[in-house]
């Protein structure tokens, strides 16, 4: 595993009961952590690919996620949009709970340089 595939603490799990979420920042991304009526956890970056808006506040159930600006649908385990509302899907993070605590793997975002009358990054002859 390398540094940027390491666990982080998040939070103690008493702060994420059942059927709730709360939102982390965790290396300049915020996270979405997800404990379903069941008890299973996700964790996913706070952004709906489709409204570029905090997706944290919406409703899930049975494993699925509905950004409260739209109602674009995500599969919390996959990120996998359900709707046609999106085709990109949520960014999810791997998630793990041990001796109480809540810990996640967040790689930092990398920042893409942009130069002024060049060609976007990723475009063009390498």
């Amino acid at each position: 595993m390398s540094e940027q595939e390491t666990y982080v603490f998040v939070c103690d799990s008493t702060n994420v009961e059942k059927g709730s979420e709360a939102v982390f920042e965790i290396n300049d991304r915020e996270i979405l952590v997800v404990r379903s009526t069941e008890g299973d956890l996700f964790a996913v970056e706070d952004n709906c690919p489709h409204a570029n808006e905090s997706i944290s506040g919406g409703r899930f159930r049975n494993g699925f996620y509905a950004c409260p600006h739209h109602g674009a649908r995500f599969e919390l385990s996959t990120g996998k949009s359900m709707t046609n509302l999106s085709t990109k899907p949520l960014m999810c993070f791997d998630i793990r709970e041990v001796e109480g605590k809540i810990e996640v793997i967040v790689p930092k975002k990398e920042k893409k340089k942009f130069i002024p009358g060049g060609a976007p990054p990723g475009f063009g002859p390498m």
